[in-house]
């Protein structure tokens, strides 16, 4: 894992260790004036060299705005700026200590710099309430070390005080601009990150996202792409049809599908690469190995992924509540009809908790989330039938102890309190929420990648892309004839328009249920040996009725335990980590 750190004074110019799998490191500066990137940057000298001018201005945007996913540290001389990307997936984690700001992208490298304690009730808060940044806030799993939130600078004065600067601000512009943007970015990243490698793969699920990367790969950039599809024969979905069909006679691609009996969910956990942070698919990581398994073995220098484009270009269902607000009836009865007819649900229905949503502030909906974290389960405020809502709790929340759901309903009934969104600007906040906690998914899954020797690319995460595709308004993201409007707008005529018309969306049920089964003794073993049910946050008997419902088949909170299962297999290493440091 590759880290970048700020030294101990009296020097000011940071470190960098680690093995160098994720890009590579550029300096350039004139006089006091330097600037450091580190990552996939695919900027060019002169655009180096010029951005020496942003620093010396302060423009920091200016400098996240260059192809590519790194990390920023520009030095005025008197400042010392450390930049995460727009999405916040290039980490950045900073802690005050008695000789001043110090910071780092691994938030476990600092921490053992000053023996920091394990943050459990933070910890808990991640579990919970992960969208949530009211409760969760920007505590990590150590005490004392917080974390830069997506599209802000850590800015680090010579006396070692530090102020945090938002260098990120929201923007509208018309769909049709937006989509042009998004083409542009895509297809400047892709082809910025082929030029540069030698051995290319991609996934190629036969969904819309990662496929069309590839696609633009072979197609536009005009590079050698070697491709992966999970035929995964424990779930049914329409993927590999998909694939097969998008990969017939396509020039430069060379496609592979991969079914691997041993790619399952849970299994061998304990092998799994180490990350940073907890890492809620860290139990998924035999899956993606498996399948992924031919790509390392061809050498691959870059890995084509479609992370994040699930997050960043489709709306979440509370984009109705926007439709009610600005009473545009015609789209809404749409829309609610759409969804109705998905979830099984009478269309009024929909439409009445649409409208009941329009009229929840986000400050009231933190109240609800305090009192339902409050509430013994089984005796919260009952759900509404259409199941729409501005935010809510993970289903880790019926396993808190009685301590920890008074400690957690706190802290969202202190955000409540200080809460001033406005309701015309609740689901741009819940979008960029939703964004910025995919961002330390992607950090994490990165690592994890990187671990089993795959150096993961996420080009639907790029800076250039998140501001393309945040720039419409949540309920443009929504369509009832397609599963990605803007995207589609985006790549029309770059990738097949039967591809993009594509609906339904693959699904790993089966190999979840089929490793949990198989791998249930383990799971049990890390639920009796739960740290945080030693520490008092969560009630292992209950979380173990769960795991014994769910290994018999019954449907239950599966996301929930796979978060829970992760955190404590990282929890595990951590104590084994410190015990070995220890002994040495």
């Amino acid at each position: 894992m590759y880290h970048l750190s700020s030294p101990e004074p009296p020097s000011r110019w940071p470190e960098a260790a680690g093995s160098l799998v994720d890009g590579r490191s550029r300096v350039v500066f004139d006089g006091a004036t330097r600037l450091f990137v580190l990552g996939n940057c695919y900027a060019d000298d002169r655009q180096l060299w010029d951005g020496l001018e942003h620093v010396r201005s302060g423009r920091w945007a200016r400098l996240t705005e260059w192809p590519g996913s790194y990390w920023v540290v520009a030095d005025t001389g008197d400042t010392m700026a450390v930049i995460t990307d727009v999405a916040g997936t290039r980490p950045v984690y900073f802690a005050e200590t008695p000789t001043g700001t110090q910071w780092s992208t691994s938030a476990r490298a600092l921490a053992s710099r000053f023996d920091a304690a394990l943050d459990y009730e933070a910890l808990t808060a991640r579990l919970v309430c992960p969208t949530v940044p009211e409760v969760v806030g920007d505590g990590t799993s150590f005490e004392g070390v917080r974390r830069l939130p997506g599209g802000h600078v850590l800015l680090v004065q010579r006396d070692g005080r530090h102020r945090i600067q938002k260098y990120e601000e929201p923007r509208t512009v018309p769909f049709e601009a937006a989509a042009a943007e998004l083409r542009e970015a895509l297809l400047t990243g892709i082809a910025s990150r082929t030029q540069a490698a030698g051995k290319i793969t991609a996934d190629f699920s036969g969904g819309l996202d990662s496929t069309s990367l590839a696609l633009l790969a072979t197609g536009t950039a005009g590079a050698e792409v070697f491709a992966v599809t999970h035929a995964d024969t424990t779930s049914r979905n329409e993927d590999v049809e998909y694939a097969l069909r998008a990969a017939a006679d396509q020039p430069g691609l060379r496609h592979e599908l991969v079914s691997a009996s041993d790619g399952l969910f849970f299994s061998e956990l304990l092998g799994a690469p180490g990350t940073d942070q907890p890492f809620p698919d860290a139990a998924r990581w035999r899956m993606r190995a498996a399948y992924q398994r031919p790509c390392t073995d061809h050498g691959s220098d870059l890995h084509l992924t479609g992370s994040g484009a699930d997050t960043l270009l489709s709306a979440s269902p509370f984009y109705l509540a926007d439709l009610a607000r600005e009473r545009k009836v015609s789209d809404l009865m749409r829309h609610c009809l759409a969804r109705a007819r998905l979830r099984h649900l009478p269309t009024y229905a929909v439409a009445a908790g649409a409208a009941q949503l329009s009229r929840t502030t986000h400050a009231r909906a933190l109240q609800h989330l305090a009192y339902d974290l409050a509430a013994r389960p089984g005796r919260r405020r009952p759900e509404s039938q259409a199941r729409l809502h501005w935010i809510r709790a993970s289903g880790a929340s019926a396993w808190l102890t009685p301590d920890a759901r008074r400690c957690l309903s706190l802290r969202a009934a202190s955000a409540a309190e200080g809460c001033s969104i406005p309701s015309s600007e609740t689901s741009r906040h819940r979008a960029w929420a939703e964004l910025h906690e995919f961002g330390t998914y992607e950090a994490e899954l990165r690592n994890q990648s990187h671990g089993v020797g795959l150096p993961h690319h996420a080009p639907f995460l790029d800076s250039a892309v998140v501001r393309a595709a945040m720039a419409i308004p949540v309920r443009e993201r929504a369509s009832t004839t397609a599963q990605k409007p803007l995207l589609g707008a985006a790549l029309k005529g770059l990738v097949p328009d039967w591809l993009l018309a594509r609906r339904t969306k693959g699904a790993y049920d089966g190999n979840a249920y089929t490793g949990l089964r198989r791998n249930v003794d383990v799971l049990r073993h890390l639920l009796a040996e739960s740290r945080l049910a030693a520490e008092g946050w969560i009630d292992r008997a209950v979380a173990g009725v769960e795991l014994e419902r769910l290994a018999a088949g019954v449907p239950g909170n599966l996301a929930a335990l796979e978060a829970l299962i992760t955190t404590e297999l990282w929890l595990q290493r951590q104590r084994t980590s410190t015990v070995a440091m220890q002994d040495a």
